[in-house]
């Protein structure tokens, strides 16, 4: 079971280590220290999924107490169970659900390094200069760019690439 972090409230900690380090082969959380600790995303999407559960709440309100802390919670869980649903290893930053490290298909977290940048900019297509920053980040990164936009309902999907002569 899922519980909060004591030393940082941002992460929740399972409780059952055995399946903590099933968790942790399957490329999700982190460790700190002794403890593995999960960013809420990788959290909730183990709940949806039936392979854990929250010690004190459920998945919907875990969810909407998460998006009045952070306003685009929602919109990157869809995105994450979206991508998780195709077989990719998604891994969040770790105190921020504005990028996503997407591996190829088949690759763990140890076996490579991830090969694109999902930037999460819900609602109407970004502006060119906003999209001018988030290319250099994945520049910097060595990273394919992906713009994720929309909603939770309907999302897009935008490779975006740069290149100098």
């Amino acid at each position: 079971m899922f519980a909060e972090d004591k030393k940082n409230k941002n992460h929740l900690v399972e409780s059952d280590a055995e399946l903590a380090n099933k968790f942790s082969e399957a490329g999700m959380g982190f460790r700190t220290g002794a403890v593995h600790v999960f960013h809420p995303l990788e959290a909730a999407y183990l709940v949806k999924e039936g392979k854990s559960a929250f010690s004190k709440t459920t998945l919907d309100k875990f969810v909407a107490s998460q998006a009045k802390k952070d306003g685009g919670f929602a919109f990157a869980f869809a995105v994450y169970c979206l991508i998780r649903k195709t077989g990719r290893l998604v891994r969040p930053y770790i105190n921020t659900t504005d990028f996503f490290r997407v591996y190829a298909p088949g690759v763990g977290r140890e076996e490579g390094r991830p090969s694109q940048l999902v930037c999460l900019l819900p609602g109407a297509f970004p502006s060119e200069k906003s999209i001018e920053e988030k290319v250099k980040i994945a520049h910097l990164a060595r990273l394919d760019l992906i713009i994720a936009n929309g909603d939770e309902k309907k999302i897009q999907f935008h490779k975006i690439s740069s290149f100098n002569f």
